[in-house]
């Protein structure tokens, strides 16, 4: 099952390893103090950035998500779209973002789509600190609409040390209950519809990068997930990390950064809404319920110490995982850069014992010309009780 829990997993995993570029800068010192001699590939490279944080560009989206599960829980899906950036000059960006998808059940059961459209804005609010606002809006197939927004806030007093606020109202694509919503001919939800929940949540964090190789980091975050027919659900969120760079060289090295982290996550849901009483697509004896009867399944949609509620999407008491994680990343190539990484540990959640938590992700930026290029990435991991795996492909013109 995909989870925007692990979509932000992930996200965390990742953001551990920002503070590195400070690292790589300090270690393209020798050690009698005296700055390297700049090349022709590192002034390529400072240019060609320089360029892309000062030029407009337009990119091409492509995603494709797969994840193991039941008719209830396997949610595929594939997403297409286009993003304009404006910079109109001085630090800001505005940008627009326009997606559709198409989200498939297992063996293309049910099959639904929705339509997105987000306008945003980046910049510096001083120079120490950064924002962004956006704002948008989702059609679904299922005849309902959501908005979802996001606003964020950074202060860096230091080179080494920040700190942020973000506010987030996203849709929560963990099945097709909770994505789009269903429209049950029968039983307690007949003739509206259910599921088609929202997450809402502050979170707020710190990264401090010490002067030794040493990067630290910590968040917490509340909120509440609530969706047509669906009550609030109260959750809470804490996680934290430490990693050391082994190795920290020039971006332009082959190998330029090894990296080694440790990551603790937890988070709990007041109620277990991992369910789909009233409009599951599968009865109790495991068949499949046919459309033109969907609601008549007979279970119940209330949640309770025995049977979770109506929801569609990973929600226990209780989850709490413990991961170690290598990272790698350097170029292939004066046009090709890559990162890749590996997660390993152990997860516990309620209703289940200890067990693994792996997962690995790949990322590479193929650089076309001054004003091209290709960056894809691929995301895999068995955090939650499914495992899921996710491409992102882009191709982005800066003009």
């Amino acid at each position: 099952m995909k989870d925007k829990i692990t979509a932000t997993l992930t996200i965390t995993f990742l953001s551990i390893c920002l503070p590195c570029s400070l690292c790589a800068e300090d270690a393209d010192k020798d050690r009698s103090g005296i700055e390297k001699p700049v090349t022709s590939q590192e002034i390529d490279r400072l240019r060609n950035e320089i360029y892309d944080e000062t030029h407009s560009s337009v990119e091409g989206l492509f995603d494709a998500h797969g994840e193991t599960g039941d008719l209830n829980n396997k949610l595929n899906f594939w997403r297409y779209g286009a993003r304009l950036n404006l910079r109109p000059g001085g630090n800001m960006m505005f940008y627009l973002v326009g997606t559709h998808t198409l989200y498939h059940t297992l063996s293309d059961y049910l099959d639904e789509s929705g339509t997105n459209f987000t306008a945003g804005v980046k910049g510096q609010a001083s120079s120490h600190s950064t924002f962004q606002l956006e704002v948008g809006g989702t059609s679904f197939s299922t005849d309902t609409t959501t908005v979802n927004a996001l606003g964020s806030f950074t202060f860096a007093p230091t080179a080494q040390t920040s700190y942020y606020v973000t506010a987030t109202r996203s849709n929560v694509e963990e099945s097709l209950l909770s994505a789009t919503g269903l429209r049950p001919g029968t039983g307690p939800f007949a003739g509206t519809l259910v599921g088609n929940v929202m997450d809402n949540r502050l979170a707020g964090g710190l990264r401090h990068r010490f002067d030794s190789p040493l990067d630290v980091y910590a968040e917490g975050s509340f909120g509440a997930r609530a969706g047509s027919r669906v009550d609030s659900n109260f959750f809470k969120r804490a996680n934290g990390g430490v990693g050391y760079s082994l190795i920290a060289r020039s971006d332009e090295d082959a190998l330029s950064l090894v990296r080694a982290s440790y990551a603790i996550d937890y988070f709990g849901f007041s109620d277990n809404r991992l369910g789909f009483g009233g409009a599951s697509l599968i009865r109790r004896n495991g068949n499949a319920v046919p459309l033109n009867e969907l609601g008549s399944d007979g279970i119940s949609p209330v949640p309770t110490p025995f049977q979770p509620g109506i929801g569609g999407y990973f929600s226990p008491d209780n989850f709490l995982s413990n991961t170690f994680r290598l990272e790698v990343k350097g170029r292939a190539g004066r046009r090709l850069s890559y990162r890749a990484s590996a997660f390993a540990g152990w997860q516990n959640f309620t209703g289940s014992s200890d067990r693994g938590a792996t997962g690995l992700s790949g990322s590479f930026v193929l650089r076309l010309s001054d004003n091209v290029s290709i960056p894809l990435t691929y995301l895999r991991d068995n955090i939650g009780p499914f495992t899921q795996q996710t491409f992102f492909g882009r191709l982005a013109l800066t003009f």
